[in-house]
């Protein structure tokens, strides 16, 4: 995962630790380096120290007389143990030409003789180290050594341990790693609940947001209550300036949806009020119709046929405005009569209607061996249900097999209306339970239709608390009805399972 994909709290936390651990870890190399370089130069001015000690006491001892008046040999002097002024660990040789004469290493309570790889090592570098260089003595470690010249021939060095150096620069180095450690510790916590309580208001504003998404927000029911406390809408922070937008865009959305229902309110009522008043005019249009068709003895042929034709037209006329009417009290909830109903006795009864009505076609039903029961209005279902299969034989060839199933679990009755017809087009499939909306242009149109048949089969089931979808394929439509089971459930039983084919 990127980066800029992790949570701001989790971006935050490690940016601040990241930069944090980049400031300890150069404060860090720079102090080490520092002190390193410190001790060094401590460590030069003590080794300068000690090799002018050795080599003025050559020179004075070379310059003293001894106790029998005599001057001392240009190359003599007292064994270098008796040597003073050499921190413990120094060690100190006499070289002449090129063979060592005496050496000694100062040890806390005594001096001893150097390892003999150590003193080769001397000799062969003895000539090089004009200036003081480190140097790897065999079974000591890193010296600093430094030489200075005594009589012809003769080479005085002094050499100084790095040990207590490399010593101290390494605890140094170890206290620097963990006090580090334990600063980004530290930081890391110390950010984390900084962050996390930075970053509450966010978290109040965002429950306020996944609760207005969760609310079950209808045409009716469209008051959006959830609203940032104002404690989170102060606009001098940035999440006051969030809270403070979301709750202005949340007051604005609950304005458009109340626009929106009471518009929708108002369309209803317009189409129940018109679909009333229309009723009347359509009734006296078709009774006059058939009232004067009934001297069609001395009425002109043509005369006759426009009076078929405006009675026809009058009943479809008629039949439309039936239908609104009756979504728009299903809309209010209006004339459903609910009771206990076996929904597979509903099943039989308009698939048998339908096999009358369109005896070109094949119907099958399969129903459970006992009754499924629902809860609702006997005379909406069975239309809902008729329209479902009105909708298949409508919008299919002759010869199309129409198979109608029912299925029950223990919460939901699921009703399918299946056909082998031609399918419906993909672009179509969302919209099919919309008002007014054809499928003519995929499925063959045999006779005319208002378009609302889905859209009324859809709004009485859900005015019952279920869903319908419906699915095509080559080959292969379903239309899915889901009722809710009602409690407690009759124990009747009874069995139906049949196919029909009229023709």
């Amino acid at each position: 995962m990127r980066a800029r994909d992790w949570p701001l709290r989790t971006q935050l936390v490690v940016g601040v630790s990241a930069v944090v651990m980049a400031v300890l870890a150069i404060v860090g190399t720079v102090s080490v380096m520092v002190l390193r370089s410190s001790i060094n130069d401590v460590v030069s001015t003590q080794l300068d120290t000690a090799a002018d000690g050795f080599t003025n006491g050559v020179a004075k001892y070379r310059a003293t007389p001894l106790p029998s008046g005599e001057m001392p040999a240009p190359t003599a002097f007292k064994p270098l143990s008796q040597l003073i002024g050499q921190a413990p660990g120094n060690i100190v040789v006499r070289i002449v030409d090129g063979r060592v004469v005496d050496a000694a290493m100062f040890g806390g309570d005594e001096t001893v003789q150097p390892p003999a790889d150590a003193l080769d090592d001397l000799v062969r570098h003895a000539t090089v180290f004009a200036e003081a260089e480190d140097d790897w003595l065999e079974d000591l470690g890193l010296y600093l050594v430094t030489t200075r010249p005594g009589a012809p021939g003769e080479v005085l060095v002094t050499a100084m341990s790095l040990r207590p150096t490399s010593e101290a620069t390494t605890r140094v180095t170890t206290a620097i790693a963990v006090i580090t450690v334990l600063a980004l510790i530290v930081t890391a916590l110390g950010t984390l609940a900084i962050v996390r309580i930075a970053l509450r208001p966010l978290g109040r504003v965002a429950a306020t947001a996944a609760e207005v998404a969760t609310l079950p927000l209808t045409r009716d029911q469209y008051a959006i209550t959830p609203r940032v406390a104002a404690g989170d809408t102060d606009p001098r922070t940035e999440v006051g300036l969030v809270g403070d937008a979301l709750n202005r865009l949340l007051a604005h959305v609950e304005r458009a949806l109340s626009d929106v229902a009471a518009s929708d309110r108002r369309m209803r009522q317009f189409i129940t009020d018109a679909s009333h008043e229309l009723r009347t005019p359509l009734a006296a249009i078709q009774g006059y119709a058939e009232l004067t068709r009934q001297d069609s003895d001395v009425l002109p042929h043509t005369t006759e046929y426009s009076l078929a034709r405006i009675e026809a037209e009058s009943a479809r006329m008629n039949s439309l405005v039936s239908d609104l009417l009756l979504l728009a009290r299903i809309d209010e909830g209006q004339d459903m009569e609910a009771s206990d109903l076996d929904v597979a006795e509903l099943v039989v009864n308009a698939v048998n209607d339908a096999a009358v009505s369109a005896t070109t076609h094949f119907w099958v039903t399969r129903v459970p061996d006992e009754p499924v029961w629902v809860h609702g209005d006997r005379a909406k279902l069975h239309q809902a249900i008729a329209n479902l299969l009105a909708n298949a034989r409508v919008h299919t060839p002759e010869g199309t097999t129409v198979t109608t199933t029912i299925t029950a679990d223990d919460s939901s009755v699921v009703l399918t209306v299946s056909d082998d017809g031609p399918g419906i087009a993909n672009d179509l499939l969302p919209h099919l339970f919309e008002r007014f909306v054809r499928a003519d242009k995929s499925r063959s149109r045999q006779s005319g239709n208002s378009g609302l048949g889905l859209a009324i089969a859809a709004s009485i089931v859900e005015a019952h608390g279920g869903s319908i979808a419906a699915t095509s394929a080559a080959g292969v439509t379903t239309f899915t009805m889901t009722l809710p089971l009602p409690l407690p459930v009759p124990a009747e039983r009874h069995s139906a399972e049949f196919a029909l084919h009229a023709k």
